[in-house]
C-alpha cells in the first residue's frame, strides 16, 4: 500500500467508500466543481504564503505561516465537514511530529466564511490518529468498497453515481 496521505484521513472520516474508491485510483476529484472552486479560492486568497508543501511524498501541507514556532494551515472552500478538515490536519500535525521531529499547531481557515479554527494535537488526538491509520489499511485491503452510508452531503459527492444508482 502506498503512503497515507491526508486526503485519505479526511475521507475516512467523511465516507469509507469514498476511502476506498479514492485509494483504489478511481478518483474524480479533478471534474468536481466545488474542488476546483477551492483550489481557485486556496490560490486566490493566500498570495504571498508559501503554499502546496509535499514532505515525503505523504503529506501535502496547504500553506505554511513561519514564526516563531512554524503553523500549518489548511484552507477549505467551506465549513461543512469540519470533523473530517479537522482530523486531516490532525494527521499533518502527528506526522511532523512524529516523523520530523517538529512540534507545530494547525490552523483551519474557510476564507469565505472568514473563519479560522486553531488545532492542537493532544495526546488523545494522537491516539485516536493512530486508530484510523489502523482502519485506513484495513479499509484499503478490502477486496470491493464498504457499503455506503447514506449522508446528507452525498448528491454532492463524485462518486454519488457508484454508490446510489
Amino acid at each position: 500500500m502506498k503512503s497515507i496521505t491526508g486526503v485519505m484521513v479526511q475521507y475516512y472520516k467523511a465516507c469509507k467508500t469514498e476511502l476506498w474508491y479514492f485509494s483504489h485510483n478511481v478518483d474524480f476529484n479533478e471534474c468536481d466543481e466545488n474542488i476546483r472552486l477551492g483550489r481557485i479560492i486556496h490560490e486566490l486568497f493566500f498570495k504571498r504564503q508559501k503554499k502546496n508543501l509535499s514532505i515525503d511524498n505523504t503529506i501535502s501541507l496547504d500553506l505554511l505561516r513561519k514564526q516563531s514556532c512554524p503553523i500549518i494551515v489548511e484552507v477549505k472552500k467551506s465549513s461543512k465537514l469540519p470533523e473530517s478538515v479537522k482530523f486531516q490536519l490532525l494527521y499533518y500535525l502527528w506526522y511532523l511530529k512524529n516523523f520530523k521531529g517538529i512540534i507545530t499547531e494547525g490552523l483551519i481557515t474557510y476564507p469565505i466564511e472568514k473563519k479560522v479554527e486553531k488545532i492542537v494535537l493532544t495526546s488523545e488526538f494522537e491516539r485516536e490518529i493512530t486508530k484510523i491509520l489502523t482502519d485506513i489499511k484495513q479499509i484499503v485491503s478490502l477486496p470491493q468498497p464498504p457499503k455506503p452510508e447514506k449522508k446528507r452531503y452525498c448528491r454532492k459527492c463524485s462518486y454519488f453515481e457508484f454508490c446510489w444508482i
